[in-house]
């Protein structure tokens, strides 16, 4: 795997829904094939850093892409991602924090940029998020299932969450919904066959 090192930076894209395993593929790309990883959701942070807003939420992190979006168009998270990711010199970076299809157009016009999906039944997500008990997640079944659709793209408009639309642009799609090792071995599977193909 190793022949690319002295080409084109490798771009991999992560796309997913809530607590479907998404961790679980970034964290093999950057421990066993030496991945950096970047999301796009920082980019966020350092607007909310920028309004001197400390307390926030994973509604406000949206809401603050939604109207970035709608002011400088669907890609420019992305945009601003590859231009920062440009100017270093890491030949692999896993993408994360893929929430809408203007940032996938704009990424799939890099050569070597491969997108990702993980998807996991409802169920075994919310059972996931409970264990994982971040600050900003839904408690309750009802409550998840809430924040869920928003991030599928449910009742969104074209600037806002579409995770389920993104999904659709997915170069590969893996399901989840078995134990971390079985998850484990279906990235190892598919990253020997996506490095045997470039």
């Amino acid at each position: 795997m190793d022949k690319q090192d002295s080409r084109a930076p490798i771009f991999i894209g992560v796309v997913g829904q809530i607590s479907a395993g998404k961790g679980v593929l970034v964290d093999y790309l950057k421990d066993e094939l030496d991945f950096i990883s970047f999301s796009l959701s920082s980019i966020l942070h350092l607007e909310l850093k920028k309004r001197e807003v400390t307390n926030y939420t994973r509604k406000s992190l949206q809401d603050l892409g939604d109207e970035l979006r709608k002011k400088e168009g669907n890609g420019v998270l992305a945009k601003m991602a590859l231009s920062y990711l440009k100017k270093q010199k890491d030949k692999r970076v896993v993408i994360e924090g893929i929430r809408n299809p203007g940032e996938i157009e704009l990424l799939k016009k890099e050569p070597s940029f491969t997108l990702i999906g993980v998807k996991a039944y409802q169920t075994i997500r919310f059972k996931r998020l409970l264990k994982r008990a971040k600050p900003w997640d839904p408690k309750t079944y009802e409550d998840f299932i809430k924040v869920d659709k928003r991030d599928l793209g449910v009742g969104q408009d074209k600037s806002g969450q579409q995770v389920g639309k993104c999904l659709a642009y997915c170069d590969y799609v893996l399901t989840n919904n078995g134990g971390i090792e079985e998850f484990q071995n279906k990235v190892k599977r598919l990253m020997e066959k996506i490095f045997d193909s470039i």
